[in-house]
């Protein structure tokens, strides 16, 4: 006998036919490729390519880009990874543990100081809602948007400020680690849900390698041309200040660094400020040295090998006059560079709070960094040049 069935029933058949079904969300194997069926990536995308830097790579596939940080920090025994998927899109298949970031991003927070000179220059601090300390920046940019109040401060490491993160809603924060979980904010941030980036650009052992990571922070925006274009600009002032200076007939050395908490970390003979010297038409004392990273010294080893150098770039934020030296250290008065009045730092452009411009703009436009130290190392090659970054502590006490 056959089963009538009955009117309710036949009503809920026919409005299930007037109505289209929610989307399916298990994946369907018969389907091609999600490669296949994915948006592809803007009309016009130019595709990055790497000339110097060496610390992360990305491979551009139809529909997405993955953008790996291969050296996070020194020492490290691990890698991280990022899909940047068009907004709106499918999420690509097996990306592990990988985090997944939507395209261009919208929002950003960036907490070390060392990030918003790319912004900048890419125009886009119009989306920077946060940064770490504000004291600290040099960018007129983001001073004016802190002052306005559209940029907020909420900290960095052991003292950021989660939950103000949290209600800012980024979709995306850039940060640093150093491989130290008592000083490394990455983990709690990623915690709690937030897509983090790691930004290693200090990782790299040439100054035009750091200052590449424009392209780094362009891959969020979509905006790999833009990068391109600021980028060879640098790169071509560069090498002519570096043509400049490779043939001069002497080179003077140079001493590096100075003591702090009973060490001199001495920059490696690999490392981006040895490269500078060498590119400047120095001779760094511990160009021979095989390291990227710094060397742990002691004063009496540092003065043993560099107490007749004839010029000394110290590099503390904090000495502004040679008087400052010897309030160190008495011991600074046997180097040579000091007793000639051939010391120089590279903290002429302070901010109201201490930060040191150098280590902000002054990454990412390695080609007046490099045209300061051979104003200085070999003035007759720059004459009309005044140095931007550097000011001389002669023993007079200027």
């Amino acid at each position: 006998m056959k089963k009538v069935l009955s009117l309710p029933i036949l009503l809920i058949i026919f409005l299930a036919g007037c109505f289209p079904t929610a989307p399916v969300t298990q994946v369907d194997l018969t389907v091609e490729p999600a490669e296949k069926i994915e948006t592809p990536l803007p009309a016009g995308t130019v595709q990055t390519e790497l000339r110097h830097a060496k610390s992360f790579t990305v491979e551009y596939r139809e529909s997405y880009k993955i953008l790996t940080v291969l050296k996070p920090w020194r020492g490290a025994n691990r890698t991280f990874t990022y899909y940047l998927v068009p907004r709106g899109t499918p999420i690509p298949a097996d990306t592990g543990d990988a985090q997944v970031i939507e395209i261009p991003v919208r929002h950003i927070a960036s907490l070390a100081t060392t990030h918003l000179p790319y912004l900048d220059e890419l125009g886009d601090l119009d989306k920077l809602a946060a940064i770490g300390n504000a004291q600290y920046v040099n960018t007129p940019g983001v001073l004016q948007r802190l002052q306005e109040g559209s940029i907020k401060a909420v900290g960095n490491g052991p003292d950021i400020n989660l939950e103000g993160l949290i209600d800012l809603q980024p979709d995306m924060v850039t940060t640093l680690a150093l491989g130290t979980s008592s000083k490394d904010d990455y983990q709690a941030l990623m915690q709690k849900g937030i897509k983090t980036v790691i930004f290693s650009d200090f990782m790299e052992e040439t100054p035009l390698g750091r200052a590449e990571w424009v392209k780094f922070m362009a891959l969020f925006f979509n905006q790999e041309a833009q990068a391109e274009e600021i980028f060879s600009g640098v790169e071509a002032r560069y090498e002519k200040m570096r043509a400049l200076a490779e043939k001069v007939s002497t080179r003077p050395t140079v001493l590096l660094g100075f003591e702090i908490n009973g060490k001199w970390n001495m920059p490696g003979g690999k490392s981006y400020q040895a490269t500078y010297v060498k590119d400047a038409g120095g001779d760094y004392l511990w160009q021979d040295d095989d390291t990227s990273g710094r060397i742990p010294m002691s004063f009496e080893a540092v003065l043993d090998k560099g107490i007749e150098a004839d010029y000394w770039f110290d590099q503390s934020v904090g000495w502004l006059t040679a008087r400052d030296i010897l309030a160190s250290d008495s011991r600074y008065e046997k180097i040579l560079a000091y007793q000639r009045g051939q010391v120089f730092n590279n903290n002429a452009r302070l901010s109201a709070g201490g930060g040191n411009d150098y280590n902000e703009g002054g990454l990412a436009n390695p080609d007046v960094i490099l045209a300061d130290l051979i104003s200085i190392l070999h003035p007759e090659l720059l004459p009309g040049h005044t140095p931007v970054y550097y000011r001389p502590l002669t023993t007079g006490g200027n």
